[in-house]
């Protein structure tokens, strides 16, 4: 995009990720913490899952950052659950999700129980967050870029509502509570990337020589072993594999280890391709039946 107008800083989209539910609401107590840092754009701030905030859960009825598909949106059945409701007033201030969306740019703050860092999700190749969030992987120890391309209507996240997004996971951290050096470190990236897109509204950003980045693509979501036609996993994530997202998994490398102490070794890519894990053994994923994501690995400049 040739100008940012209008962003929105976004936690609590998930209810018991603390980091984002509690920099939203430092944020709205205290404005002159954010208001002077873009000053050529309007930002917002909102607490997506109030609901799910205050029970501190994930979600209330159904996951909101799976609600904003234009399916989702479109639902007028009666009685909706809590979030799909919720998806429609969000679109409703933040939207309308398309071309004609109100609102340029989501930053949305989460956590995972996973050893991800500080993981840059970002769901299109836009000039600004590619830009912006190369910057930030030399700035920030532990920073990655994770792509996960989107077909924006079709997509569940709260971020596709708006031009661009960044969803910010920062992890390891247990879901329902608080880290304060990952809340420190969170809220400063946040900022940076308000002072980024002052910079970019500027031309100046713009101007940065190429940064050589290296950028996770997501491939394909592996599930844990499960009997044939469903039931209970069984197996759990490899003790040497666990914790370690971002290294590439190798044929032949441990996966899995079953409950009677047998490993599962990785039987590798029919095409041979080599993948990267992350999200490994995400609590949330559980009830998806995600073990993990596996990513392919390139080297860009951007």
């Amino acid at each position: 995009m040739s100008k940012i107008n209008t962003i929105v800083v976004a936690g609590g989209t998930h209810g018991n990720e603390r980091t984002g539910v509690s920099l939203v609401e430092k944020w709205k107590a205290h404005p002159e913490c954010y208001n002077t840092l873009c000053k050529s754009a309007t930002v917002d701030v909102v607490l997506a899952n109030p609901e799910a905030v205050r029970l501190n859960r994930r979600y209330r009825d159904h996951d909101l950052n799976r609600a904003f598909s234009q399916t989702c949106l479109d639902v007028t059945v009666e009685p909706a659950p809590y979030e799909f409701r919720r998806a429609r007033e969000l679109n409703k201030i933040y939207g309308p999700k398309g071309e004609n969306t109100r609102t340029d740019l989501i930053l949305d703050v989460h956590n995972t129980g996973s050893n991800m860092g500080y993981c840059l999700i970002l769901s299109t190749r836009d000039p600004f967050t590619m830009k912006a969030s190369a910057v930030l992987t030399q700035e920030f120890e532990d920073a990655w870029i994770y792509y996960q391309p989107e077909e924006r209507s079709a997509s569940p996240y709260f971020g596709t509502v708006a031009k661009a997004d960044v969803c910010i996971e920062i992890g390891p951290q247990q879901h329902g509570t608080l880290n304060a050096e990952i809340f420190e470190r969170s809220e400063k990236l946040v900022k940076r990337y308000l002072e980024l897109a002052e910079e970019w509204n500027r031309g100046e950003l713009q101007k940065r020589a190429p940064i050589k980045v290296e950028v996770y693509t997501q491939w394909r979501d592996l599930g844990y072993p499960k009997p044939q036609g469903g039931g209970a996993i069984q197996a759990m994530i490899h003790p040497e594999l666990d914790g370690h997202d971002y290294r590439e998994l190798k044929k032949g490398d441990k996966l899995f280890r079953t409950f009677d102490g047998k490993d599962i070794l990785f039987e590798g890519e029919p095409d041979g391709r080599s993948v990267y894990p992350i999200f490994i053994n995400e609590p949330a994923y559980y009830e998806k039946d995600i073990a993990m994501s596996l990513t392919v690995k390139t080297v860009e400049e951007w």
